[in-house]
């Protein structure tokens, strides 16, 4: 099986107004438990899409080193779409919440076939987490190694693709055709630690300006078929949750 492993580093966060200012692929064979190819670059996302501030904390990536180095954002998608299209499967960290829905986004804007049929595997949700966190970059400790470029996007795909390979396949695609539910940690502020030591993060409301704007609550993406035991870990540490999506 070949399995697209992707990650985009972004403008922003709120979807319907950011770019991808940089891809990582990685195409990797089950068989092997290797990867077949790797391609990763800086894009140029465009002056229509809204910078939003503080994102180069994240990622390093400012507007004038995409404006000097990006590949132009369409044929950058180009690259995208034409690996998508040779993999069976495709595989992003928290991928049902940001990277699938970028993705659709950016293909209909061009008038593309993001092929909604493909699978996807989310490896914050259908593989075993063995510690307390659902962060890439714990999760890689927690399976005894580290990412030494955290938030650069090929680093970050082989990152999820060697912790997805210590996993039962079988078990991740089945995980992955079970419904992903958005739940909401009933917390006050005093008690936002639980929720966030449960891999709960915090969502906010955009602006007018495609700005992130007033917080709203603690969420976490969880499959349908785990909700209870999302239900006891939540109790377990002290809050409730509600299905909210």
């Amino acid at each position: 099986m070949l399995i697209l492993g992707l990650d985009f580093e972004t403008t922003g966060f709120n979807i319907p107004t950011i770019g991808v200012t940089e891809i990582g692929m990685v195409m990797w064979d089950t068989d092997l438990h290797a990867p077949l190819k790797l391609f990763g670059c800086v894009v140029d996302p465009g002056p229509s899409a809204i910078w939003e501030p503080g994102v180069e904390k994240v990622h390093g990536l400012t507007q004038a080193i995409c404006d000097k180095h990006g590949m132009a954002e369409d044929k950058a998608l180009r690259y995208v779409l034409s690996w998508y299209g040779e993999a069976d499967v495709a595989c992003a960290h928290n991928g049902t919440a940001y990277d699938r829905p970028l993705l659709d986004t950016w293909a209909a804007r061009h008038g593309w076939d993001s092929q909604p049929s493909k699978v996807w595997i989310d490896t914050m949700t259908d593989v075993e987490i063995p510690g307390k966190s659902s962060r890439l970059t714990y999760m890689a400790a927690d399976h005894e190694f580290l990412n030494p470029f955290p938030h650069r996007a090929v680093f970050d795909v082989m990152t999820m693709l060697k912790i997805l390979d210590k996993n039962d396949l079988g078990k991740v695609l089945e995980l992955a055709a079970s419904p992903t539910l958005e739940v909401k940690a009933i917390v006050s502020f005093e008690q936002k630690d639980l929720a966030r030591n449960l891999g709960y993060h915090a969502q906010y409301s955009t602006n007018l300006d495609g700005t992130r704007g007033r917080f709203k609550h603690w969420t976490a993406s969880v499959k349908a078929c785990k909700l209870e035991k999302a239900r006891e870990d939540a109790k377990a540490a002290g809050f409730s949750i509600e299905v909210i999506g």
